[in-house]
C-alpha cells in the first residue's frame, strides 16, 4: 500500500466515515499537484464500497467562479463532497448576487456551504492546494488525540468575552469574541453538516464585528494571491475602529495590500458596500494543532502548524461578515490569554 493510498483510506474511512452505498462528489482540477490526490481518494471510494464521481475544471481563484456544471454537481447533494483544487473551488454567482438561505434561516454565498453548514444535509472535506507529500504526511495521523486537544481548547474559549495575543514578532491585539462560539477543524467530518480542511488540525473563532484591535504583525506564512509566501519582512497590520487601516513593511506587505484593494474594488464593481468595507475585517483567529505540520509557505498545511496562530483579513465563517477575500497570515510563537487566564505561552499550549 503506498503512502498516498493509505492516507486517502484514512481520510474517506476513518475521518469521513465513509458508508457502503453512499455517493462522493470529487471536485478537483488537473493543475498543481491535487490530481493524484483525487485519484486517490476516488479509488479508496469505491474500495470501501462507495460511489465516487469526479468533476475536474479549469484552476479558479479567489476572484473566478466556479463551471456552472460543477455548481450544478454540488446541488444533487451528494453525501459526501471532496474538493481539491489547485488553489480555490471557486465562487458561486448566484450565492454572490441572490445568495442561498439555509434550513438555518442564514444567508450562504455558495451552495457548498449552504448544504453543510446551513442545511447539514452533507459532510466531507476540502483541500486547496494540497500536495502529494503534504497529504501523505499530514493526513494519516493520531485524530483522537488532535480531538482531544481541540476539545480542550473549545473549552477554554467557550463563553469567552475577549482574547489577548502578543506575541515577539510585535503583535499585541485584543480580539472581541463575545457571543461568538469556537468551532473545530478536528477530523472528525462523520456526521451530516461536519466539514473542514484536511490536513486538518486548527481551533478557529470569528471575532466580533469590527470587534478586533490593536497590531498584528505577521512573521509567518502570508496569503498572497494566488499563492503564499513566508515573508523576508514581516508585515505589520494596524488596526483603527476594527478594521485594516494600514499594511507595513517590504514587498510582502504590499502584495498583501493589493489582494485588500483588489478585494474592495470587486465588491465595489458589483454595488456591494458591505463586502467593500469587509475586506479590511479581521474575519478569523486561528489555533494551529497539527504537530505534523510544518511552515512550507502552503496555506493549507502552515496554518495547522502547532506554536502558531492566524488571523484572516476578509470573510469570517459565522456569515455576518461577507467578503470577497480571506486572507489567512500566521503569527509565530504567540502568547494568548482568554479573558485574561493565559492558555498560551510562546506558542505552547497551556490547557
Amino acid at each position: 500500500m503506498t503512502k498516498l493510498i493509505e492516507a486517502a483510506k484514512v481520510a474517506m474511512r476513518d475521518v469521513v466515515g465513509l458508508r457502503e452505498g453512499e455517493e462522493v462528489l470529487i471536485i478537483t482540477n488537473f493543475e498543481g499537484d491535487v490530481f493524484p490526490v483525487a485519484r486517490a481518494i476516488f479509488d479508496v471510494t469505491r474500495e470501501l464500497k462507495g460511489r465516487p464521481t469526479m468533476a475536474v475544471q479549469e484552476m479558479k481563484t479567489t476572484y473566478t467562479y466556479a463551471e456552472r456544471l460543477v455548481l450544478e454537481a454540488i446541488k444533487a447533494e451528494p453525501d459526501v463532497l471532496v474538493s481539491l483544487s489547485a488553489s480555490k473551488i471557486g465562487k458561486d454567482p448566484f450565492g454572490q448576487t441572490v445568495g442561498y438561505v439555509g434550513k438555518d434561516g442564514k444567508k450562504y454565498q455558495h451552495i457548498f456551504d449552504k448544504l453543510i453548514d446551513g442545511d447539514k444535509r452533507v459532510r466531507g472535506f476540502w483541500s486547496p492546494t494540497t500536495t502529494v507529500e503534504m497529504f501523505e504526511r499530514c493526513v494519516a495521523l493520531d485524530y483522537n488525540e488532535m480531538q482531544a486537544t481541540a476539545q480542550r481548547l473549545k473549552k477554554a474559549l467557550d463563553g469567552a468575552k475577549e482574547i489577548h495575543v502578543t506575541a515577539p514578532g510585535g503583535t499585541d491585539a485584543y480580539i472581541g469574541v463575545k457571543g461568538r462560539k469556537p468551532m473545530l477543524d478536528d477530523g472528525n467530518f462523520r456526521l451530516p453538516g461536519l466539514g473542514g480542511n484536511l490536513p486538518a488540525g486548527e481551533v478557529f473563532i470569528s471575532p466580533s464585528i469590527a470587534g478586533v484591535s490593536g497590531t498584528i504583525v505577521f512573521d509567518g506564512t502570508v496569503d498572497l494571491v494566488p499563492e503564499a509566501v513566508i515573508p523576508k519582512k514581516p508585515v505589520k497590520v494596524v488596526l483603527k475602529d476594527g478594521y485594516v487601516d494600514k499594511v507595513l513593511g517590504g514587498v510582502e506587505a504590499k502584495g498583501l495590500l493589493k489582494v485588500i484593494e483588489r478585494g474592495e474594488a470587486m465588491a465595489r464593481e458589483k454595488g456591494m458596500k458591505e463586502e467593500e468595507r469587509n475586506a479590511r475585517h479581521i474575519g478569523e483567529l486561528g489555533i494551529g494543532i497539527n504537530y505534523k505540520a510544518k511552515m512550507t509557505g502552503n496555506l493549507l498545511e502552515d496554518e495547522k502548524v502547532g506554536r502558531t496562530v492566524h488571523f484572516a483579513i476578509g470573510a469570517n465563517y459565522d456569515n455576518d461578515a461577507n467578503a470577497m477575500i480571506h486572507q489567512d497570515c500566521l503569527v509565530i510563537k504567540p502568547n494568548m490569554w482568554v479573558d485574561k487566564k493565559q492558555v498560551m505561552k510562546d506558542g505552547k499550549l497551556l490547557v
